[in-house]
Formats: structure tokens, sequence, C-alpha cells
């Protein structure tokens, strides 16, 4: 049960990530450059690959599953405060239950370590 809540946290964080994209979210980070919105998309989505890379050769070791617990919990908070920012687009239901979904799944598994 330990395994499985940590994977549908981190599950939770992955499709947030997809959504992300969708929201446009590299807005958010590369707004205040004269990039152009193509290139920080790129720069944005390409920027996943050594995270995932790193994520999938680490989630066994549960000091990493604990800091990825409290980074669900922290990521949860950052958006609840950032919720009325002008490039956030994560207003939606289906937005949040990943969001802090992710961060329930994280408590959760805090509980069972």
């Amino acid at each position: 049960m330990t395994d499985l809540l940590f994977l549908s946290g981190l599950c939770a964080l992955i499709i947030h990530e997809l959504d992300a994209i969708q929201q446009e979210e590299w807005r958010f980070f590369f707004g205040w450059t004269d990039m152009s919105d193509q290139t920080a998309y790129r720069i944005f989505a390409a920027a996943h690959f050594p995270l995932l890379i790193w994520i999938l050769a680490s989630y066994p070791a549960r000091s990493f599953q604990i800091g990825m617990d409290l980074f669900l919990i922290a990521h949860a908070i950052v958006h609840t405060l950032l919720r009325n920012h002008p490039l956030i687009h994560f207003n939606t239901r289906f937005s949040q239950v990943w969001i802090y979904g992710g961060a329930v799944f994280a408590i959760a598994h805090l509980f069972t370590v």
C-alpha cells in the first residue's frame, strides 16, 4: 500500500505536468524574457526529460519518496498562493484534482513510512 500511495502521488504530478503544457505554464516561468513562446514551450517541455529520468531512477529510495512527498505538499501550497496570478490557469476542477490530489497522496504516504 505504501508504494501504491507514493506512485499515485507521482502519477498525479506527471499528469499535472502534462496539464501544465495545455495551460501554457511556461509563460509564467519565461514571461519576463523576450524569448518566443515557441522557444519557451520547448525549453519547458524538454526540461522535464532529465527531471523524469532523475525521478524514475530515484523513486525506490525511501528518502527520495519522503522528499517528493514534501515537494508535492509545497507544490500544492504554491499553487494555492498563485491561484490569482494572471499567468497561472489551473482553475479548473480537472487541474486542481492533480495538484491537490498529489498532495493528498503525499500526506497519506507520509503516514505509512
